[in-house]
Formats: C-alpha cells, sequence, structure tokens
C-alpha cells in the first residue's frame, strides 16, 4: 500500500476495564513513514503514529465521509481500524468479544 500522502479515515474503539465503549473517529493524511510507524496530521495540525501493517487498513470505497461533528472527507484513500484497550485488565476481560 501506497501511504505517503494519502488520507485516512481513523476510526477507533477504546474497550475501558468497565466494558465501556468510546468512539473516536477523524481524518488524518499521512505526512512520513519510517519503520516504526506512520507519521500523520490530523485537521488541526497535531502529528501521531498509526500502525505501519497493513493489517489495519482497507481501501474506502468512493464517497463523502461524515464524521458525528459535520466534518466531512471526499474519497478518501483509506479506513484504518484499531481497538485499543484502556489497561491490561480491560484487554483479558474483553479481547474474546472483538478479535
Amino acid at each position: 500500500m501506497d501511504f505517503l500522502n494519502k488520507i485516512i479515515f481513523v476510526s477507533k474503539k477504546l474497550i475501558t476495564e468497565d466494558g465501556k465503549v468510546y468512539f473516536d473517529n477523524y481524518f488524518v493524511t499521512v505526512k512520513d513513514i519510517n519503520v516504526d510507524a506512520l507519521v500523520v496530521v490530523k485537521a488541526d495540525g497535531v502529528e501521531e503514529n498509526l500502525p505501519t501493517s497493513e493489517d489495519f487498513y482497507d481501501e474506502a470505497d468512493e464517497g463523502l465521509y461524515e464524521l458525528t461533528d459535520g466534518t466531512t472527507q471526499e474519497d478518501p484513500d483509506y479506513i484504518g481500524e484499531f481497538i485499543i484497550y484502556e489497561n491490561d485488565v480491560a484487554y483479558k476481560k474483553f479481547n474474546h468479544l472483538y478479535s
């Protein structure tokens, strides 16, 4: 996959120790790629690192994508989906539900 300068729709699901699920969705542009991470930039200019493994990403279908805050992006290149556990306890308790 060619990620440099591509737009990714990021979808994160956070699982807490008490079983609550929180979602965070946003668009990023890939600024740089190194051995450890895709260096991406959010719309507000904040940088973060995402995994480089292609297993986390799928090519996005064409169309207009809209977030709950009204932000839109037409034809993003990829969708990245991530499940994040609050801690080891959350992982042990709920991993079987999301794997």
